[in-house]
């Protein structure tokens, strides 16, 4: 652990770090900020619950195979020396540095990370929506209706505005092996608005997975944005109809909108690449509630580790923050063997990325493990706190990967995550989603200080115009 000293130490006994919130990037936060800055602060976990649930292993559930229990964050607190706080952050007075929580009056900070997470919310009217845990009852009814042959075409989508698209292929992949299982009659579609699956993880991870659908005949639409279930119809953007009984749908995302914090159209935080709220002192945001276009634990672990390392600086302790630099990592779980995915940008930096996106990225799928330890919550300091029951000595085994993804990466690596930014609105023009396109602009203003290179800042006034009703950029 890297402690600190005398003075130093003197220094950081005087200061109150607040992490708001009880998901991956919070308690990644708690980890790194341990490991980094030792004891000698107060950390304050502000948490709307006592448990840290694995979100993303509940997409198993319903097809009778076990998600990992959630994680008491008494014991997290008790081990690492953090004052839980059971409450909801609904806003921030910035100029008192104070937060205020529901139902709990106000609470002082020194520095505060805003790790909240977004709302799941039905994306398509009509479709049954799958959000998590919450909805697991929802599958096993729909499948043992499919089984009993009560329903024999379910689309699993993915509708216009949801970038984290791996969750719609392990519920299509799973739901076809449980309907084989029982012998069913009942066919399962994806229906999704990427031009390829999982294009993110780049051409290989869109070849193994198309592999992977065919063996268990699973159909796919690309190119396809739901609007609404209308009876037996799932209405298309363009007009056409596709016939099917029963329609699941991953929900969008909206931010948290809180009361004294910079927020876009839909309520995300904007940050830069060390996690800095924007045009704000002493706040810093990571994970989901920030504007960053991709929504998944992995890359909120990585947002979190940077902000603890800009906290950790400002405490004093001896560590030069880095800027976030994503590195996409997922396992699907398809009911046998999962496959593992990762993907880097490569190291030719945002040129490259304006004129030829789909060589940025270089990807992996491979059905042994990219990472170790192997989990579906990719975090340096939290996969390993999870894989374990006995304590671990922070940063003694963090999260590594096994295979090199062929080339060193770059070493500046500061523009990694505005070229992803970037990325998102190239595809998300490609679909036809202005509006989305603009939301990952924002993004990537945010990580370069408000400037964008001058291909993307011609493109956004552009594709203001086309979506302002008098025809002109706002």
């Amino acid at each position: 652990m890297a402690a600190a000293h005398g003075r130093d130490a003197a220094v950081m006994s005087s200061h109150r770090v607040v992490i708001a919130g009880s998901g991956v990037a919070a308690v990644e936060a708690v980890l790194a900020l341990r490991h980094l800055a030792g004891p000698h602060f107060d950390i304050e976990l502000l948490a709307p619950t006592h448990a840290l649930v694995n979100r993303p292993a509940s997409v198993a559930t319903p097809f009778g195979l076990g998600a990992p229990p959630p994680l008491d964050l008494r014991e997290l607190a008790d081990r690492y020396a953090v004052a839980l706080v059971e409450g909801e952050l609904t806003g921030v007075d910035v100029a008192e540095r104070a937060v205020t929580v529901a139902r709990g009056g106000d609470r002082s900070y020194d520095l505060l990370l805003v790790a909240v997470g977004a709302r799941p919310i039905a994306a398509i009217p009509g479709a049954l929506s799958f959000r998590g845990p919450t909805d697991v009852p929802m599958m096993e009814w729909l499948l043992a209706g499919a089984a009993r042959g009560e329903r024999k075409r379910i689309a699993i989508t993915l509708p216009p505005g949801v970038t984290w698209s791996l969750p719609a292929y392990e519920l299509a992949v799973m739901a076809a092996t449980n309907l084989r299982m029982h012998r069913a009659a009942a066919t399962v579609t994806v229906v999704t608005h990427e031009r390829e699956p999982l294009w993110v993880f780049g051409p290989e991870a869109g070849a193994a997975l198309r592999e992977l659908l065919t063996s268990r005949d699973i159909g796919l639409h690309t190119g396809a944005r739901p609007e609404r279930v209308a009876g037996d119809r799932l209405e298309l953007s363009t007009g056409e109809t596709l016939a099917f009984d029963a329609v699941v749908s991953l929900p969008r995302l909206e931010g948290p909108r809180l009361a004294g914090l910079p927020a876009d159209d839909d309520g995300f935080i904007p940050t830069d690449a060390h996690g800095y709220v924007t045009g704000v002192d002493s706040v810093l945001a990571a994970g989901d509630a920030t504007t960053f276009p991709v929504k998944q634990g992995g890359l909120a672990t990585q947002q979190a580790d940077a902000a603890a390392e800009t906290i950790a600086a400002e405490l004093g302790a001896p560590v030069l923050p880095r800027p976030f630099m994503p590195v996409l990592r997922g396992l699907l779980l398809t009911g046998g063997a999962p496959l593992y995915l990762r993907a880097e940008l490569g190291p030719t930096g945002v040129r490259q990325a304006l004129t030829a996106h789909s060589h940025a990225l270089r990807g992996e799928a491979s059905s042994r493990a990219l990472w170790w330890p192997p989990g579906k919550i990719a975090g340096r300091y939290l996969a390993p706190y999870l894989a374990t029951a006995r304590p671990v000595a922070l940063g003694d085994a963090p999260l590594t990967d096994r295979v090199a993804t062929g080339g060193a990466a770059d070493p500046a690596g500061h523009e990694a995550a505005l070229e992803l930014a970037l990325l998102m609105a190239d595809e998300d023009e490609a679909a036809g989603d202005i509006a989305q396109a603009l939301h990952a602009l924002d993004a990537a203003s945010a990580l370069s200080g408000g400037v964008l290179p001058a291909p993307y800042a011609e493109r956004r006034e552009r594709w203001r115009a086309q979506l302002s009703p008098a025809g002109a950029a706002p």
